[in-house]
């Protein structure tokens, strides 16, 4: 059993948790990102105060070693260059599951919209029973 944490952006971040979530190979597929602050306020606060300092925290060891080391795929490299360029402050980290568990949920929600529909919330969602909480210890169960 492994100890992992969520842990809230530092002030004038914001942080991105993302999750993707398919119904079979190939299937329908559906992604989410789950923003908020240091004061878990969410994007639109930080967007209001200009916040240019990200911190993007995905599920996957392998794509965030592939954008720590500029090593991204050909269909993402020229976004990733003007992220780059526009000196907008990136910070790209891997979580596991259990401290990503409002995206994943969300992710798997969003695999049962129609093709091309969008939802978005400025706050939680009503579906959501709890979000990840930086005072509380979470717990990876391994085998």
């Amino acid at each position: 059993m492994l100890e992992c944490y969520w842990c809230l952006p530092p002030p004038r971040y914001i942080k991105v948790n993302t999750d993707g979530a398919s119904r079979g190979n190939p299937g329908t597929a559906g992604w989410v990102e789950v923003y908020r602050d240091h004061n878990v306020e969410g994007i639109t606060k930080a967007i209001e105060q200009g916040l240019l300092h990200i911190w993007v925290d995905i599920d996957s060891v392998a794509v965030a070693k592939a954008f720590q080391t500029d090593n991204v795929l050909w269909k993402v490299q020229a976004t990733w260059d003007r992220i780059k360029l526009n000196n907008i402050d990136v910070r790209i980290t891997s979580s596991w599951r259990e401290v990503n568990f409002a995206a994943d949920h969300c992710a798997n929600k969003g695999i049962s919209l129609n093709r091309g529909c969008k939802q978005w919330w400025n706050g939680k969602p009503p579906f959501l029973n709890r979000i990840e909480n930086p005072e509380l210890t979470y717990y990876m169960f391994l085998n």
